[in-house]
């Protein structure tokens, strides 16, 4: 039986969980000794994971006992010492975006085993846990703030801060809209995200709202001239392999409508990032970037990438009650089950293509 350790979250503004206190329960009533990093951003308080069984700790997870998994969500603090423990989080190296050399470079060093969660799919190659929903849900919601607060002024939007519930964001949403007559575009709306997406924006009296999917890309030419007459677009489409630019500098040179862009899927660092008018992601500090080629015409994008932490309850127990059950059986399991093994494989060539062979 492994031992499962909670680390805190080294990225600002993070409160989301892989586990919450309900999993922790189950796991301890396995015999799975469940250790958790005392942390005060955390959507669950640490109270709640010591009823449930579980062992709190001052300890950073690199003093966790070698046989250890550590579990989180997202990416490492940057450092150049290497990575011993067995890992599981959104690592963000799988795909060529920058700085994963560095980051693979650090866990095979250490030898470690680092399972990419949105690499944990099944034989469909279907991811098993996901925060697609609510990071739909939550990027289509900003975008509507930002074009409020845009259509008011030209100042920097304020810092984002986490909701007490899915239905204050909501209200939020409809209030600062003043119900106007609205098109928005979904691109990518079949999906999780996309789905998330156009659940908020049926909310929202006075949106007409364009649910694009593959169909739709594939008919138009790109960039997408009908973007222009979006006031805004909501780009959902979870990047696999190179597709052409949606929305160039050349394109928004041309616009006199389109007012936001939100990048829910929010690759930048990838080389084929089909958004071409930002090079880098926004935070909830500062959630909206000027877009290149926007000077006559102002148009604003959101690229925060862990938006769901904005609805950190929410979207922490549907993340989590999916994930348990595979963790169940990695934890209670002498050999790797299918859906760690295609992880495990999917590691090994991520390291195999910047030449760190094991």
């Amino acid at each position: 039986m492994k031992t499962l350790w909670l680390r805190k979250e080294d990225k600002p503004g993070e409160a989301r969980v892989a586990l919450t206190p309900e999993g922790a329960r189950t796991l301890v009533s396995e015999g799975v000794p469940v250790f958790v990093e005392r942390c005060d951003n955390r959507v669950f308080r640490d109270e709640e994971y010591t009823a449930a069984g579980a062992e709190l700790t001052s300890q950073p997870w690199w003093q966790a006992p070698a046989d250890a998994v550590v579990l989180g969500l997202k990416e490492l603090a940057e450092s150049d010492t290497p990575i011993h423990h067995t890992h599981v989080y959104f690592s963000h190296t799988f795909k060529g975006q920058s700085g994963a050399a560095a980051v693979l470079k650090r866990h095979a060093r250490g030898g470690s085993a680092l399972f990419d969660l949105e690499f944990l799919q099944d034989d469909q190659g279907r991811r098993i846990a996901a925060f697609g929903y609510w990071a739909g849900f939550v990027g289509a919601a900003l975008g509507m703030l930002g074009l409020a607060h845009y259509q008011r002024t030209q100042t920097p939007f304020p810092a984002a801060h986490p909701f007490a519930s899915q239905q204050a964001l909501v209200e939020t949403v409809q209030q600062a809209l003043a119900q106007q007559p609205l098109n928005v575009l979904v691109m990518g709306a079949l999906g999780r995200c996309g789905t998330g997406a156009t659940d908020l924006l049926r909310q929202l009296p006075g949106v007409t709202l364009s649910r694009w999917d593959l169909a739709e890309f594939n008919a138009v030419e790109k960039p997408i001239a009908a973007l222009l007459e979006q006031d805004v677009f909501v780009n959902c489409v979870y990047l696999r392999e190179p597709i052409r630019p949606m929305v160039d500098a050349a394109l928004l040179a041309r616009n006199r409508r389109l007012r936001i862009i939100s990048d829910v899927s929010c690759d930048p660092n990838n080389p084929n990032n089909p958004i071409a008018v930002y090079s880098t992601t926004t935070s909830l500090d500062e959630p909206f970037c000027r877009a290149q080629g926007s000077e006559a015409w102002p148009v604003h994008v959101q690229a925060i990438d862990h938006l769901p932490t904005l609805l950190p309850r929410e979207a922490s127990e549907e993340f989590a009650a999916a994930l348990l059950p595979h963790l169940r059986e990695f934890l209670g399991s002498a050999q790797w089950p299918m859906v760690w093994r295609n992880a495990a494989t999917r590691y090994a060539e991520a390291k195999a293509r910047h030449g760190l062979a094991d």
